[in-house]
């Protein structure tokens, strides 16, 4: 069955439906995927806008349950930076859907919004510290994201006050490192791991196929923070099927002070250095000391003289009331998953998985040479 045939089952433009708890009508598509797409909605029982996320009925990988039991996570710890499964059913035959809240752009978006393609040191830093924040709390419920990238992370709605708030995305590549049904003990690295994410921001591991951990998810998070402070990283003209360029690129950065040095272009080079180094003397099993590098950024931020009512670049003319919070110390929490994903079928289905490489994903959209221009699991 073609790709457009598949599309056919999927939710189209004024389509109403319903579940037990309510009925909502389609307003726009948002973006797809492989996996299916997701849309704005209004509830009709109050006529709010909400977003839907669909899979088809006939998708081989489920991404919805994996959604389903990260945002169960945040709502355990009140975490401000996922959003909430507000409700949840399926059309027989064509999709299942959970609807949540109505989010604004992403990251990478509201970088281009920029004249000069990058966000000031204030916006930088605020937003760094609040995805460094949200990859703690995804890992204290037992998940690494693996694709850690600008367009997976958006900010709230102004509508709803949230547009100072930033929201972690897409769910559809994280994996459960924990053996939570054998005390919440790590999961042994594999002797080798497909590649997983989107290689301008692959931590080194996933570009050697090796198995990730919360380090890498940090290193990932690093690429994205130097390349919305800089305007570029220094492998940014390279396409996903350079994989190997881009390797030795971050291979060389950590041996070529050149090249470390077009790294961090206009970068708190101290502080960012600093956090590189402390990452690199990291082990798959190791805790990462978030509050450490949280503290670095914080450092940065002293000295480049930002205060906390400094303004975001999306909202230059409010003094910033986002959260200010540091980050916990990544210990795992008590969480009931649904679906079993704890289990031996866990570990069965992601050792048959296949690599899942920029180029290799099934439904990509194109994006005008963007690797992050969308904020659905669709992986560029």
């Amino acid at each position: 069955m073609s790709s457009d045939e598949t599309d056919d089952v999927l939710p189209k433009e004024d389509e109403m439906f319903k579940t037990k708890k309510d009925k909502y009508k389609v307003i726009a598509l948002l973006g797809k995927g492989g996996y299916g797409a997701v849309y704005s909605v209004l509830r009709l029982s109050d006529m709010e806008k909400f977003a839907i996320k669909c899979e088809k009925a006939t998708a081989g990988k489920k991404v919805l349950l994996m959604d389903c039991n990260v945002m169960k996570g945040a709502t355990q710890i009140k975490s401000r930076h996922f959003c909430t499964v507000l409700d949840r059913a399926n059309v027989k035959d064509r999709f299942n859907f959970i609807v949540m809240k109505l989010i604004g752009k992403n990251l990478w978006d509201l970088r281009q919004d920029r004249g000069d393609g990058k966000f000031t040191m204030g916006t930088s830093l605020k937003a760094a510290s609040q995805c460094l924040v949200s990859i703690e709390h995804l890992h204290s419920f037992g998940y690494l994201h693996r694709d850690i990238k600008p367009g997976n992370f958006a900010a709230g709605r102004k509508e709803s006050n949230e547009h100072h708030v930033i929201f972690m995305l897409d769910f559809g590549l994280c994996r459960e490192y924990v053996k939570r049904a054998e005390g919440k003990d790590l999961r042994a690295a594999r002797t080798t791991a497909p590649f997983r994410g989107t290689t301008r921001y692959a931590p080194l591991a996933s570009m050697l196929q090796q198995d990730q951990s919360r380090k890498d998810d940090i290193e990932s998070w690093l690429y994205m923070v130097v390349e919305w402070t800089s305007g570029g990283l220094p492998w940014r003209k390279l396409k996903a099927h350079d994989r190997e360029k881009v390797l030795q690129y971050k291979q060389d950065l950590r041996t070529k002070p050149d090249i470390l040095d077009d790294f961090l272009f206009l970068c708190p080079k101290k502080e960012f250095t600093r956090i590189l180094k402390y990452l690199d003397t990291l082990g798959y099993y190791a805790v990462p000391d978030y509050k450490f590098i949280y503290f670095c950024v914080q450092h940065a931020a002293n000295a480049n003289k930002i205060k906390d009512a400094d303004p975001l670049d999306w909202d230059p003319e409010t003094p910033y009331m986002g959260p200010i919070e540091q980050p916990g110390d990544g210990k795992v929490i008590d969480l009931e998953v649904e679906g079993g994903a704890s289990t031996k079928d866990f570990s069965k289905r992601n050792a048959k998985e296949k690599d899942q490489s920029d180029e290799t994903r099934k439904g990509k959209k194109k994006t005008s040479g963007s690797p992050n221009k969308e904020r659905t699991s669709s992986k560029n």
